[in-house]
């Protein structure tokens, strides 16, 4: 193959990003951004000459030199445009998640596999090797037996008009859990809230149980003022612990000493009525390269496109983050139900 020719739908702040990794890349040629904000095409014209800007969708996924589409537009905006690049003999790149509902993702990948096309979803955390780190850290046995976690994506800044908290945050976390464990969410139950917009939740708390009886408590705000994009991993042995933002970013390694209950009761109550615990740091990693996660998502996308590589964020995997969201979706409507998958 020569160089892979790719689209781009959506220069706002990521599709800029995306648009600046994927020119870095042997072998891969950024042919057309698309979007329909004039003031927007002008940004890109000035950030990047030379690259023909178009406003029409249609002009972008009817392209027959271009061999692949990087969606990247509001979550609303994902199901229909990845559709139309996929019946269109496209690749498609598509920011999370890859739909608002989870038949409309079930369509999306039997379209794929249908016309032979890689459907990969920007998962990008999936992609940081400090992600990975946490993840050979649980593999290994380091903590013991994993018992719980907690992801918090907490802080304020680009607050979302068209979609809650929910959509926007939440595939992140749940492609990290699914990512970390192998064990399926058999439960979700999540409580939204809003506060800035009418009818758009801006802070939501989800409460899920994994396979095995696993815990998780997702925590998302866009009204928290101070920023995380954490995760705490808690094991019968110790715990580990991860900032996934990326100038923040570091692993932290916990051992726990926990004594032995107390054998002997006073009127009934155990005596002493405590059991002794102790937390401490045994390792802290904070150098991961100079490789942004970003980059390496693409960088998956182009590989999976171009030899046919395997990779974690891939539709047909993706799908299944997909699902709790629908889920979760679902129950926060009802006012936080169980919903069992």
């Amino acid at each position: 193959m020569d160089k892979l020719r790719v689209g781009v739908l959506g220069g706002g702040y990521w599709g800029k990003n995306v648009i600046r990794n994927l020119q870095r890349m042997e072998g891969v040629e950024v042919a057309v951004l698309c979007d329909p904000n004039e003031a927007t095409r002008e940004e890109v014209k000035g950030l990047f000459p030379g690259l023909e800007v178009v406003a029409d969708p249609e002009a972008l996924l009817q392209q027959d030199g271009v061999q692949a589409v990087a969606i990247v537009t509001p979550p609303s905006l994902h199901a229909a445009p990845a559709r139309g690049a996929l019946k269109g003999g496209k690749h498609v790149f598509v920011e999370k998640p890859m739909a608002m509902s989870y038949p409309e993702g079930q369509e999306l990948v039997e379209l794929a596999e249908q016309r032979g096309k890689v459907l990969f979803v920007d998962e990008t955390f999936l992609y940081d090797p400090a992600l990975k780190i946490v993840k050979d850290l649980i593999e290994g046995g380091e903590i013991g037996e994993v018992h719980h976690l907690l992801l918090e994506r907490l802080g304020m800044g680009r607050i979302r008009c068209e979609s809650n908290v929910w959509w926007n945050s939440a595939p992140h976390d749940l492609s990290v859990l699914r990512f970390l464990l192998p064990q399926p969410v058999r439960s979700v139950s999540v409580r939204g809230y809003s506060y800035i917009q009418e009818g758009l939740e801006d802070i939501a708390l989800g409460a899920l149980e994994l396979e095995g009886g696993i815990s998780v408590w997702v925590h998302l705000s866009w009204c928290h003022p101070i920023s995380t994009a954490s995760l705490v991993a808690v094991g019968s042995e110790g715990a580990v612990f991860y900032e996934g933002r990326f100038k923040k970013r570091k692993v932290v390694l916990y051992r726990y000493s926990i004594g032995e209950p107390p054998s002997e009761t006073v009127d009934g109550i155990p005596s002493p009525n405590f059991i002794p615990a102790k937390c401490t740091p045994e390792r802290e990693y904070t150098d991961f390269g100079p490789v942004e996660p970003l980059f390496a998502s693409l960088r998956a996308f182009v590989g999976a496109v171009t030899e046919g590589e395997d990779a974690p964020s891939l539709g047909r995997y993706s799908l299944e983050t997909l699902r709790v969201l629908d889920a979760g979706d679902r129950s926060m409507k009802e006012g936080g139900s169980r919903i069992d998958l």
